[in-house]
């Protein structure tokens, strides 16, 4: 009968081996932006997505009858989430280190060499997560080809998730159609940028009620900070600021806002190419991170705890060895033919942005 890794190697020493993590692509989003604000079963869900309004509520006599409001701007979208599944087999020689019951030293080998394979395996899926979250901050849509890969562009893509930022939430934001609110490029020593953001904090408040409190900005954003010439008379005033600066990276409050540098963010492709979503030029503009505006939603899995259970029936073998698994999961058996240890990880997840609007994707010099 085929063995789960449970049984293999004890259930108290897989807890170890499927959280033990090694460093992938860099971790350039806030925590929270990360983290599951709801679940739902399987890989089919919705979201709420919010236009905002600025109207006010009317006036009536006391005591009178209400006055009818039809509420505009909240749709339900209907969403698949990404999902994926992919399996990894061990090397012969682990299954017979993790069963070498008399050598305490060989058993902890196999361990190790496990832990190893599946921090490295979780270590995708983490990655993927990090990837499409930015993927949909700073490009609004989020990209497969038909093999299943990560795409950077539109280019080549079968699978495409779109999360509709308004044209006057791109570039140079015309907001309002009005004119753009990046009316000079930040390269541009002279350039305003400082007006700029206060101008572009009325207009998100004015466009959707929230304020822009975070920035994360491209490589090249530092550098016109630095060589502004209002601005460079803005951070000379300010001692904090000065020794932010020094680290080289835009100190955080300056201008109001949170500064995240987000211009590390790369994944490696399936031919073994670097690839980014971040403009050199981009800085996207959003509201603290919250869940009534952005979401990481996690889907369920049927994922097996007991591989070779023999029941009556298909329903039988289900409510005895299947449990539903949010999220990430991992799970392994022990194979007859070849004679090792085949382990299988997955995740289903879609990050969403519910609040388009509130979203401004500048591109600063152009």
């Amino acid at each position: 009968m085929a063995k789960t890794l449970q049984q293999v190697i004890g259930a108290e020493n897989l807890v170890g081996v499927i959280q033990g993590i090694k460093p992938g692509v860099p971790p350039v989003l806030p925590e929270a932006m990360l983290r599951p604000t709801y679940r739902v079963n399987g890989n089919i869900g919705t979201y709420m997505k919010v236009e905002g309004t600025r109207k006010t509520a009317r006036l009536v006599y006391y005591g009178g009858p209400s006055v009818a409001r039809k509420l505009k701007g909240i749709t339900e979208v209907g969403v698949v989430l990404i999902h994926s599944l992919e399996n990894h087999t061990h090397k012969p020689t682990t299954l017979m280190n993790l069963k070498a019951v008399g050598s305490d030293a060989r058993q902890k080998m196999g361990q190790d060499e496990v832990a190893r394979q599946t921090g490295d395996f979780k270590q995708l899926y983490v990655n993927l997560r990090q990837s499409a979250a930015i993927s949909a901050l700073a490009k609004g849509s989020i990209w497969f080809d038909s093999e299943g890969n990560l795409l950077p562009s539109a280019s080549s893509a079968a699978v495409t998730v779109a999360f509709q930022i308004p044209a006057g939430n791109q570039n140079q934001l015309d907001v309002f159609g009005t004119g753009a609110i990046i009316g000079a490029k930040w390269s541009v020593n002279t350039t305003g940028i400082h007006t700029h953001i206060k101008n572009l904090k009325v207009a998100s408040v004015r466009k959707t009620g929230y304020r822009i409190t975070e920035a994360f900005y491209g490589a090249n954003v530092l550098d016109y900070f630095l060589t502004n010439t209002k601005l460079k008379e803005i951070i000379n005033r300010n001692q904090r600021q000065q020794e932010a600066f020094l680290n080289n990276e835009i100190a955080d409050g300056f201008l109001g806002l949170n500064w995240h540098p987000i211009y590390e963010q790369f994944y490696v492709d399936d031919s073994g190419t670097i690839q980014t979503m971040v403009g050199d030029n981009l800085v996207v503009f959003t509201p603290a991170p919250a869940p009534d505006w952005w979401g990481m939603i996690e889907g369920s899995y049927p994922v097996p705890t007991n591989i070779g259970v023999v029941a009556d029936d298909a329903v039988g073998i289900l409510d005895s060895s299947v449990l539903e698994t949010f999220g990430m999961f991992s799970y392994a058996y022990q194979t007859p033919d070849p004679s090792t240890i085949k382990q299988l990880a997955g995740d289903t997840m879609l990050p969403v942005i519910k609040v388009p609007g509130a979203v401004f994707q500048a591109t600063v010099h152009w």
